[in-house]
């Protein structure tokens, strides 16, 4: 039994590594993949704005100049007021700000300015995190009206009542958005690849007429599911290891804080659940083209309810409810835990008995449908 059972895997194998494209593929999303990721940032660097200026001051000049590098570029000064309308219709600028002709007037006289900023609402993130950064820029601005140009002695600001506040941020002191966004993407590539690998793998059999040879040996039906399920394991095992210490670790600096034997071995329950979700989806498949369909229509929720794209909190109550459906998110949170936070496995027991009863019952699916198909 175990020598026919390694001479299939061994075929599985073979095929695999002669399938070009999809050798590729695995390549691809294991190193380029993530390291693209990791290019991306929510920081702001050179937005653009436009800036319609009525009053022409030194105090609009002075803000205008905080506006500039590394956070913004002032790239339009606005002569005419409908110019306003027509660059954000065009998308050209989707941050205008206006200053009225009394602005520096009213800061003399010890008033309160106003400052308009316009955003293009269809830009929402964009808009929003630029906002927060120009308040930001206003705060200090303020800050500097108070205690420089009028002349505030140190004794009343010593007994001025203010809250002060500081942040500490855990386990990522400064908020650097490359780790969270690499091991993310690392994580969905291994669903999407451990999905279609073992997806393909039988898929193929039915799409070459092979898998009647398969049905008249005396091969029994869980060896057949095994010879499939372990060699696309034994290939994810082999991109995950690619994918932390040639990506991961040494170019994008993530760091590993807790055990990383125990991820590999939370990896090897998550490629179980994957693996049963790729049996499921070959036995309702008659080609290679719907195994990719119902694939992206399998892994889109998966993804989407892990957490990573959305942040959970802000789901609507029902969809909270499908979030535990998601093995994904279990597997992210596990992976959080132990490459950011160093949390050992014993404290996220919870997490890991719920990742492998879930693979559980998904693999058991699949493998009962992979039986059907032999019966």
């Amino acid at each position: 039994m175990f020598f026919r059972m390694f001479l299939l895997m061994k075929k599985e194998f073979l095929q695999f590594l002669r399938n070009v494209p999809l050798l590729i593929i695995v390549l691809y999303c294991s190193t380029l993949d993530i390291h693209s990721a990791g290019e991306i940032t929510m920081d702001i660097h050179d937005y653009p704005v436009a800036v319609y200026d009525l009053d022409r001051s030194a105090e609009t000049r002075e803000i205008i100049g905080k506006l500039r590098e590394p956070f913004f570029r002032v790239e339009r000064m606005i002569e005419e007021e409908n110019e306003i309308r027509d660059l954000i219709e065009t998308g050209e600028i989707s941050v205008i700000l206006v200053f009225p002709h009394d602005f520096s007037k009213k800061i003399n006289s010890h008033e309160t300015a106003e400052l308009q900023v316009i955003l293009d609402g269809s830009k929402s993130n964009a808009s929003q995190l630029a906002l927060r950064y120009i308040n930001n820029i206003i705060y200090g601005y303020n800050a500097e009206l108070v205690f420089t140009k009028w002349k505030v002695s140190n004794i009343a600001k010593d007994t001025l009542p203010y809250v002060d506040y500081s942040m500490r941020n855990w386990y990522n002191l400064n908020l650097t958005d490359r780790w969270t966004f690499c091991l993310q993407e690392f994580l969905m590539c291994v669903s999407l690849i451990g999905v279609l690998l073992t997806a393909t793998a039988m898929v193929n059999e039915k799409q070459f007429g092979t898998i009647e040879q398969l049905m008249v040996t005396p091969l029994r039906t869980y060896e057949i599911m095994i010879s499939k399920v372990v060699p696309m394991m034994g290939v994810l095992f082999i991109a995950t290891f690619i994918s932390i210490f040639v990506i991961l670790v040494p170019v994008e600096g993530v760091p590993i804080r807790g055990n990383i034997w125990a991820f590999f071995f939370v990896s090897l329950i998550y490629f179980f659940t994957v693996a049963g979700l790729g049996l499921f989806i070959s036995s309702i498949s008659n080609n290679l083209s719907e195994t990719v369909l119902f694939s992206m229509l399998v892994l889109v929720p998966i993804m989407f309810l892990s957490g990573a794209w959305v942040a959970i909190e802000v789901m609507p109550g029902w969809v909270k409810i499908l979030v535990h459906l998601s093995p994904l998110k279990y597997y992210l949170d596990l992976a959080n835990g132990i490459f950011f936070k160093g949390t050992p496995l014993l404290a996220m027991w919870k997490w890991v008995l719920s990742l492998f009863a879930l693979g559980l019952t998904l693999f058991m699916a699949g493998t009962y449908r992979f039986r059907r198909m032999f019966a």
